[in-house]
Parts: structure tokens; sequence; C-alpha cells
């Protein structure tokens, strides 16, 4: 809101000038002005593609492609990791447009953008969980949507990538003996994201944990169903025939 403010004002301004770094329109029309927006969005000219469409808006409010203004506002401050910015318009459409002709784009996009944003899983990941959660919204919206191909193919990343940390702190809390937290992520890691790349280090760890726990037989379940059930590494095949052999 308070970037909009404040470009309303130096839209006020420039106008007023007629002079500016800006784009000019004097004199042009509704159509010619989105037409130079749309050629300035597809040659990746964003500053001027962000003051021509907000200009649009400024200039017809409550104009019928509103919804696409704000759609191409939120993508260009995307495109310059303008990120809060990007976020404030695409929830625009989303919540003001919910019906329209770019609510799917715009949730769609509102994940995407979300998701560009993913840190190392063993950092702070409170923007990917925010991806999960307007993914899965998307997905459950609009489900003949065009888009749904791409949005199952970020789920199925995001849901990897929340995964290996699940499993990154479960081993952690293994060496620090801590079995109770060590569970608690491990099931985390195997129950709640669905088939992972990682799903057969999880099983690995859970056998691991079990064995620290001198429960042998569970840690062998565990780690026969890696090697049966998983498409494991040379490496982490090698490591689960290793340790089964340690508990039998």
């Amino acid at each position: 809101m308070i970037k909009y403010g404040i470009m309303t004002a130096l839209l006020t301004l420039l106008l007023g000038l007629g002079c500016g770094s800006f784009p000019s329109t004097t004199g042009m029309e509704r159509e010619q002005i989105i037409q130079l927006a749309d050629r300035y969005y597809q040659d990746g000219k964003w500053t001027d593609a962000s003051f021509l469409y907000t200009e649009l808006m400024f200039r017809y409010p409550g104009d019928m492609e509103t919804d696409f203004f704000l759609y191409r506002s939120g993508m260009v401050d995307r495109e310059q990791k303008f990120w809060a910015d990007a976020e404030f318009y695409l929830y625009r459409v989303v919540n003001e447009f919910p019906r329209g002709a770019w609510a799917d784009d715009a949730q769609f996009a509102l994940a995407e953008t979300m998701w560009m944003q993913k840190r190392d899983y063993r950092r702070d990941q409170t923007q990917v969980i925010r991806a999960r959660q307007e993914i899965e919204r998307f997905i459950e919206t609009f489900p003949a949507s065009p888009l749904m191909e791409s949005a199952e193919e970020i789920s199925i990343q995001i849901n990897d990538h929340l995964a290996l940390r699940a499993l990154f702190i479960g081993k952690f809390y293994i060496h620090r003996k801590n079995t109770d937290a060590a569970l608690l992520y491990l099931r985390d890691a195997m129950d709640n994201y669905g088939e992972t790349s990682c799903r057969g280090a999880v099983l690995i760890a859970m056998g691991d944990l079990y064995k620290s726990m001198d429960n042998n037989y569970s840690a062998r379940t565990y780690y026969n169903r890696a090697i049966e059930t998983c498409d494991l590494s040379p490496d982490e095949e090698e490591e689960a025939l290793r340790r089964l052999q340690e508990v039998q």
C-alpha cells in the first residue's frame, strides 16, 4: 500500500510536469498505454512496465482489466526481487478477483514467488512453509487450471525440501540422544511429504534411531524397508547393508 501511494504521487507529479525518465504517455489512449506496457514487459524493462501498469490503475480506477494490471505489477516486482511488493499485488488479485481470469495465474505466481525465496533447508523455512500453503490452496481451488502440472511439480519440490529439513533435524537429535525429538522429526519426514527423494535416507535414520535404543528388531525392519522399497544410491545401500549386519 505504501508503494502504491508513493507511485500515485509520483505519477501525478510527472504527468503534471510532462517530463522525467519514465515513459511519456501524453496524448495516448488506454489501449495504447496497455500495448506499450506489454511491450516493456515482454522486453524485460521492468521499471518502465511497472510505471505504466500503475498509471493505468491510477487513470482508470475500476477498469475491467484491473486484475490483469495488478497481476503484471506483481510479476514485474518479482523480477526485480521486490518480494513484499510482488506478494502485495498478487494477493490483491487473489482476494479481490477470486473468479477473475487471472485468479489462478496469481495464486500460482504467489506460491512460486514464495518458493523462489527459499533458503538452505538448515535455515529458516518460513517462506517455504508459506509456499506450501499457497500451492495447496491453488491445487484445491483451481483443479482444472492449465497450470496444475506445474503446480504439482512445485509441490513435490517443496515437500522434498521440507522432508530434507525434518531429516536433518531428526539426525541432529539422534546424535544428541534425544530420542523423542528425533522420532518426531523423522516421522514428520516419513509421513507428511509423500514420496520424497530422501525417503531411503529417512528409513535408514529411523533404523539408526532404534539401533541407538537397542531395539534391534525395529532397526532391522527399517533398514530392510530402505533396501527393499527405495532407490538407494550405492553409498546409501552399502551403508544400510552394513548397519543391517550390525543388528542381526
